[in-house]
């Protein structure tokens, strides 16, 4: 059911005045209107791809080169040799970090802060926080709300690393040191699924609201992160989904809300425990008129709603009013 979630982005926003940066003077004198035409280049390559860096270590380099060498082929097409030291001078003029330019990585604040302001509406965004320059404050400046997947990702994220830096700090001995170690993995680990759980809520909420005919909001698509984290299997979900679109119901996402609920008392998590519950009479029953019910109402209540139903509709067909 999940679906691979795009990393870059669809297009990207291009600053005015950029050829007169004073950054690009001394590049300018040395390489002309190559220096900057190679430093948009990268931008197009970063956006497009992994959407805030390029790898640029090892054969993540030389694919970079040949990309550029096709951006730049003509009649006066520059070398590979001359590309790169462009590529040198860019980091040098201080238009990409130096830091992680040495660990091979292109990326800057600039490249960082427009992906980061070009997914704000995405609800799962995959980023590597070890090379992220970005701090807490500069994401809040462009995110007030607080609300954006990569801001909460990063702070989650931030406190975990803090978390295990102080404990690592006060173990001595090699044994405590590698059972701080593992804590450390298991919550990294715990985070990821987590996270994947988010992703694949993000990736199947597309599917449930055409099945229910309607938009699921952000707190229902974590309640469905959590059930998938809880062991809920996505077939489970779109079975609940296929339900409430079949029934029409006036409110689909919180009769699909009801359902899930349901499942999840009565710990139905998988496919198998599913059609173990086929065939079996519930003990609670709704009436089918589009409204939610009590799950206390009992047989009785509803055969009395269905003669009251049954009166009434013989009593339209005769041109009768009803009065009760």
């Amino acid at each position: 059911m999940g679906r691979n979630r795009k990393k870059g982005l669809e297009f990207w926003i291009r600053d005015i005045g950029l050829f007169r940066d004073p950054k690009f003077r001394v590049m300018r004198q040395e390489f002309g209107v190559l220096g900057p035409y190679v430093y948009e280049c990268l931008l197009d390559i970063a956006y497009g791809d992994k959407g805030y860096y390029i790898n640029y270590s090892e054969s993540g380099r030389d694919d970079t080169l040949w990309l550029l060498s096709e951006m730049t082929a003509g009649r006066h097409a520059p070398t590979v040799e001359t590309l790169a030291n462009v590529v040198d001078r860019l980091v040098a003029c201080g238009l990409f970090s130096s830091d992680l330019y040495k660990r091979g990585f292109i990326t800057s604040k600039r490249m960082q802060t427009d992906y980061f302001t070009a997914t704000l509406g995405r609800t799962a965004v995959q980023i590597n926080f070890d090379i992220w320059l970005l701090t807490e404050e500069e994401m809040r400046e462009k995110n007030p709300s607080g609300k954006s997947f990569v801001l909460q990702s990063f702070i989650s994220w931030q406190e975990n690393n803090i978390s295990g830096q102080e404990t690592g700090i006060s173990r001595q001995e090699s044994t405590q040191r590698r059972e701080q170690n593992s804590r450390e993995q298991n919550s990294r680990e715990e985070y990821s699924r987590e996270q994947q759980s988010r992703e694949r809520a993000g990736a199947l909420a597309a599917d449930l609201e055409r099945l229910i005919g309607t938009e699921i909001d952000d707190n229902f698509r974590l309640d469905i992160a959590r059930l998938m984290q809880a062991g809920m299997q996505e077939a489970v979900i779109m079975e609940a989904a296929r339900q409430t679109g079949n029934k029409h119901p006036r409110k689909p996402a919180a009769y699909l809300r009801t359902i899930l609920q349901g499942y999840e008392r009565d710990s139905v998590l998988t496919a198998a425990d599913l059609e173990a519950t086929q065939g079996k009479e519930p003990p609670r029953r709704q009436p089918d008129d589009g409204y939610l019910h009590p799950g206390s109402m009992d047989d009785e209540w509803l055969r009395r709603v269905r003669e009251h139903q049954a009166r009434k509709g013989a009593q339209t067909d005769n041109g009768e009013e009803d009065n009760t």
